[in-house]
């Protein structure tokens, strides 16, 4: 039985991963945008998703600018 890291991708992991890759192509420089649709194209396994996911959600928090009050 394959691990819970290994599972197919359930739709809301696909939609999930769907809206991290259209948020990597917004921060992202052009001249990356063929390797990011390539990785996108290649997860297939929940762990790499989840991986790719917390990979730019991490980078969008390093972008953001707090003024603080």
């Amino acid at each position: 039985m394959p691990s819970l890291d290994d599972a197919p991708l359930s739709e809301v992991q696909r939609t999930m991963l769907d809206l991290a890759f259209s948020c990597d192509l917004k921060i992202s420089a052009h001249a990356e945008h063929e390797k990011i649709r390539e990785r996108h194209q290649n997860i297939t396994r929940s762990k790499d998703a989840a991986d790719y996911i917390h990979e730019v959600e991490t980078r969008i928090h390093t972008r953001r600018k707090f003024r603080p009050k």
